[in-house]
Parts: structure tokens; sequence; C-alpha cells
């Protein structure tokens, strides 16, 4: 046999899930020693298997960009005959110790250029035989975090983590405090501007760029020594973009930024963007208008013009081409036999229409049948709703006319359309349909009138024709002791408006509210006397002086 499969390290599955959630120095060392000591382990497997699930690769390392640092594992193997196969670790100095060969400096290299230079060593040796080195564990080693961070401090990392991972383990919350200041912080970090200190040179991380194009560049891997400085955004320091984009908002701005930046930071445009028509609003120190620019994004993406450079504070819109080819559908529910969504024209479809197709079941009630317009969403048993203000009383103290005020305002967004749907059936009236108009159809019920309030026993009652509401209340267990008999009110069944009783014909489905007695303590009553009394003597002088006046003015 000439080659093996390429040797791999075992990490295992359970002994990562124990592993906590980094968030300062200490749990940071006890990573850190598990993470030892499973690279310790590589040297007892002679042909080990990685674990994917551990190290979690976005991609292959690729040879040409990776540097060799200590800690990195790797194989080396001389396919002879025998084979031999040597589990190499870069030493703290930098160097691969190769067994029956020599030493290796390969600190600061490429992995490229590192192979290269074992090969070539090995070879030396080894003369006619084929030579493979290959990266099987990448190493760990700290990098600092400072600044706009939840826990500043070192962290364990690996060479193929990128400065975003670090960040994660920044901003992982101790406690419940740090929790809820987590969501306030994360929204107000620069993640424009963050700054990555290396070998006495700073580099600008732009995870916001990184996310939108790939480009490795804008999220570099990390480095032993790394000194990553988080800052706070400067919320004086933007660029807006609105419209038609997958993530309209506010971004950090940066000096250089193009138009075709932030159009990819905010996720590209979408399909119906009108490209040729994009607007730009420059204002001045005093928020006026300054300039407004007008711009043919599809010829800058097609490369015909060049890229715009973006000022601080600019707002671009992207106008969406609107067409009115759309999805428009109504619904009808309740006694048909086949509820549902149904498409219809933008107009032109009739109420008619739908009902032919829903069709209409025996046990259906048209006389109470309606339509809700404007796609308002809606309970179709609005008898629900209305059965709730059904229990309010006709006399409100201030604090219940308040909520009444904000519960009759919820209803004025529900759209009820008056129709007769017996007249569209008989062809003698028909309805235009409107996109997200709702159809209910509600069940045939028995001719009943409900009795509610101050009665022995509230409830249904069959409808007689001509009787009158004592009739009704009778039926229902009669008035209790805290009737207020001279009160009773009726309220329609279709139109829900209150009626004195004593005045109203009773009709099917109307309802029948017997108020309670005003019960007030004792107490009321006396303060009320000590009122009248007082209101009485106060008005007493002040007529008694009147006529003291008049007289000495008389008398004069």
């Amino acid at each position: 046999m000439k080659k093996f499969f390429i040797l791999i390290f075992v990490f295992y599955v359970n002994l990562f899930s124990q592993i906590p959630e980094i968030k300062s120095e200490a749990p940071t060392k006890e990573l850190g020693i598990k993470f030892d000591d499973l690279l310790k382990q590589a040297q007892t497997f002679q042909y080990p298997v990685l674990d994917p699930s551990l190290l979690a690769l976005e991609k292959p390392i690729d040879p040409e960009t990776y540097i060799v640092g200590p800690g990195d594992i790797l194989s080396v193997n001389i396919w002879s005959a025998p084979p031999l196969n040597f589990t190499v670790q870069i030493t703290t100095e930098g160097t691969a110790i190769i067994p029956t060969v020599g030493e290796v400096k390969v600190s600061g290299l490429t992995l490229s250029e590192a192979k290269r230079n074992i090969i070539q060593k090995i070879k030396s040796k080894y003369i006619a035989s084929e030579i493979t080195a290959t990266l099987i564990v990448p190493r760990s080693f700290n990098v600092t975090v400072t600044g706009y961070v939840l826990n500043e401090g070192k962290y364990k990392v690996r060479s193929v983590d990128r400065v975003s991972t670090v960040l994660g383990l920044a901003f992982l919350p101790i406690d419940s405090f740090q929790l809820m200041r987590k969501a306030t912080m994360i929204d107000s970090v620069n993640f424009r501007k963050i700054l990555l200190k290396r070998n006495g040179k700073v580099i600008n991380v732009d995870l916001r760029k990184y996310f939108a194009t790939g480009d490795d560049k804008y999220n570099p891997y990390l480095l032993e020594g790394d000194w990553i400085v988080v800052q706070r955004r400067d919320l004086s320091s933007f660029v807006a973009i609105y419209g038609a984009v997958n993530k309209p908002g506010a971004y950090e701005f940066v000096q250089g930024d193009k138009l075709t930046d932030i159009v990819e930071i905010a996720g590209g445009t979408i399909e119906s963007a009108d490209l040729e028509n994009v607007e730009i609003i420059r204002l001045d120190e005093e928020g006026k208008l300054k300039e407004k620019l007008n711009i043919n994004l599809r010829k800058i993406l097609n490369g015909e013009t060049s890229d715009l450079t973006l000022e601080n504070n600019d707002r671009i819109f992207i106008p969406e081409k609107r067409t009115l080819k759309q999805n428009y559908t109504v619904t009808i529910a309740g006694e048909v036999k086949y509820p549902g969504t149904y498409p219809i024209s933008r107009n032109g479809t009739m109420l008619s229409e739908v009902i032919s197709k829903a069709g209409l079941s025996v046990s259906s009630d048209l006389d109470n049948a309606y339509i809700i317009r404007g796609g308002v969403q809606f309970d179709p048993q609005r008898e629900f709703i209305f059965s709730y203000f059904l229990l309010k009383n006709f006399s409100l103290s201030k604090e219940d006319s308040i909520n009444f005020a904000q519960e009759v305002g919820l209803l004025d967004s529900v759209k009820f359309v008056s129709i007769n749907i017996k007249e569209v059936i008989n062809k003698n009236l028909d309805l235009e349909l409107q996109d997200g108009d709702f159809i209910f159809v509600p069940r045939k019920q028995p001719s009943m009138v409900y009795v509610f309030g101050q009665v022995s026993n509230p409830g249904f009652v069959p409808y007689e024709a001509g009787k009158n509401y004592k009739y009704y209340i009778l039926k229902a267990g009669g008035f209790s002791q805290l009737a207020r008999k001279g009160d009773v009110k009726v309220i329609k069944r279709k139109t829900y408006l209150w009626y004195d009783a004593g005045s109203t014909e009773i009709e099917p489905g109307d309802f029948i509210f017997v108020p309670k007695k005003i019960v007030r303590e004792s107490i009321y009553y006396w303060n009320l006397t000590k009122d009248i009394i007082s209101t009485v003597g106060a008005v007493a002088s002040t007529v008694a002086t009147i006529i003291l006046i008049y007289n000495q003015i008389k008398q004069k």
C-alpha cells in the first residue's frame, strides 16, 4: 500500500457539549484545559479522525494564507517501505521536530511554505520516498478584547477563528443584569470600525461588509498577540438606505464608502427595485435640503459609469416598481359548502360569483350575513365582541366611559358592508368585491330573545310574535330584588342600538337588559346631607347679608 488515509485527530462530541460558554478568564481557562488535553491525546493515535462538530470550520483551510505557529499539529508521512508516520506539534520556538530527520523552522510561514520546508528537509535523508505534510489540528492561543463589550479580557481562540468569533465570546452575559444590558449594547456597537492591533499595525475590521461580501480582509483570522478594540457607535455618523432593499435602515458611515457598498450591506435590492431612479438626499448643517442626486444604479452595477462616493449622513432611497398585477383575494367563511380564500381581479368580481362558487348550505342565515371590508382580521363570531359591549350599562361612570370609548374606537377600524344576500341570490342586487373582503354567513339560529341583567333566570327565551318585554322578563323568572324596573332597555339584534323597552317592538334576536339599582352606603347619604345643609346655610347667609345691606341703604 503506497498511501494511507490522511491522519486526523479524534474529538469526542459529548466532551465538547460540556464545554461552558466563554465569558471571561475563568471559563476561558477551563476550556483551554479541555482543549489542551485533547491536543495531547492526538499524539496517542496513529490514525486519528477529526470530529467536524468541534472545529465547525466555515471552509477548508487555505494553505496559501494560513499562518503556522506554536501549537499547530501536523501529520508528516514518509511513504516508504514500510511507511513512516509522525504526529508533529510545532514547538513554542516555532520549529517542527521531525524524528530521525531534525528540526525545521516554520513559525510565521504560510502553511504552504512550511510544508515545502519540511518536505525539503526530509528529502535530504529519504531521497526516493514520497513525502506529505498535513495540518490536522489548528493551534489555540490567547487574544485580548477591550472597549465597548460586556466583558473585557483575554480569550482563548483557535487559529481558524475570526475577529467576529471572539466578539461573540466577549458579549456572552454572565448574569441576568448583563443579559438585559447586552440587548442595548449590541445595537450601539460600531461593527464597521473595530480596531485590530497586530504587530504595531492597526487593521480596521468591518463586519457589516464581511457578512455582505464574504471578503476575508474585513474579518481576518486571529493570530497570537492580537488586541481587539471595540468602539461605540457614533449616532451622528451614518448612511441610511430605504426602499427596495432587503435590510433597510441606518448603517455606520466609513470614509470612502461607495453607493454599492451600502447596497451590499443592506442585503442587496429586491427584484422589483427601480435601479434607474435611485435618489440620494443630502442636508446641510441646519437640517435643510442641500442636494438631491438622481442616480442610475443599474449603469453603476453594469460598469457603465463609475461608482458614487457617499458623504456622511447621506440617505438613499431606492424606489420599488409597483404593479397592479397582485394577489387580490377575498375570504368567505361560515355556513357555506366550500369556505376559504378565493382569488379575484382588481375590479369586476361580484359577490354573486363568490357565493356561487362557495355554495350556501341549508342552515345559512342570509338575514344576518355580513361583509367586513379593508382586510381587517376579525373573528367571524362577532357576537363575542359585541356581547361584551352589551354588558355595559347605558349609564356609565367617568372611568367606564374612557374604557368604553377605547373599545368603540376599535370597532371604527372594522368596516361592515350593508348587503342583503337574499337580494344578491335573487339577482336583484349585487356588490363589487374588493381585495381583502371577508364574507361571513352565520348559522341559522332558532327565533330567540336574550334576557339578561337583573332577572332571576337570565338566558334565551323563545320568541313569540306580538309579546312585549314584560312577557320575556316573566319567562326569565321575573325581576330580581335589585332590578331598576323603569329603565329596562332593548338592544336590537341587527344594529345593536339601545331603546326604551316600553316603546320598542321585540323582534327575534333582540336583547332585553334589566339594569341594577345603584346601592350606596349610608355614609354617602350622610355626606350628601352635609353638603346640602352647608350649601343651604351658605345661601341663607348670603341672602341675610344682602337684606341687611339693603335695609341700611334704605334708611339713609
